[in-house]
């Protein structure tokens, strides 16, 4: 998937997302990106992201995801960091998979995730960083309702992305 230079929220996607991840607080909420890449209506670039759709999921995160024992040779830090529904998320693999066939029917793509920072500020954290492992678009509503768009590089690296939003008449 390439880098986008922005993306746009086609009709009411972004009213709800702001919803479906604010409505789990003090939980960080999280839902997965539907649409695809194409020219930007707004942006008039090719290399934009049109979400067409926001598939809500329920955080599974518990620690039992965590393998502790190989987290300190890892990255030690996090060990050290509050990781629990209010600080992580994690989306159920196989609501991953049904979203993938469902958007496929459509001639779409899961584009990338997002998630809330109930607590935070609209930016990765390293635990984000730490469990992203392919490039795409990361969406992250902060504690003020502020919204941010990262594109992730699958190498713990994150690029600031403007968020265009697209209402079609």
């Amino acid at each position: 998937m390439k880098s986008p230079i922005g993306i746009e929220f086609v009709g009411d996607c972004l009213t709800v997302l702001n919803r479906t991840l604010l409505a789990v607080a003090p939980y960080e909420g999280c839902a997965l990106l539907v649409g695809k890449q194409q020219q930007s209506s707004c942006l008039k670039a090719e290399n934009a992201m049109q979400i067409h759709m926001i598939w809500p999921c329920c955080n599974i995160w518990n620690k039992d995801i965590l393998n502790l024992q190989e987290l300190p040779k890892k990255q030690p830090s996090l060990l050290k960091q509050d990781l629990s529904k209010e600080s992580r998320f994690a989306i159920d693999p196989r609501e991953q998979l049904i979203a993938q066939r469902w958007a496929r029917k459509r001639n779409w793509e899961i584009l990338g995730s997002a998630h809330s920072h109930p607590k935070g500020e609209p930016i990765p954290s390293s635990v984000d960083l730490y469990w992203n492992f392919s490039p795409g678009v990361m969406v992250i509503i902060g504690q003020c309702g502020a919204i941010r768009a990262w594109w992730m590089s699958g190498d713990k690296t994150f690029q600031p992305r403007e968020v265009a939003i697209w209402r079609p008449k």
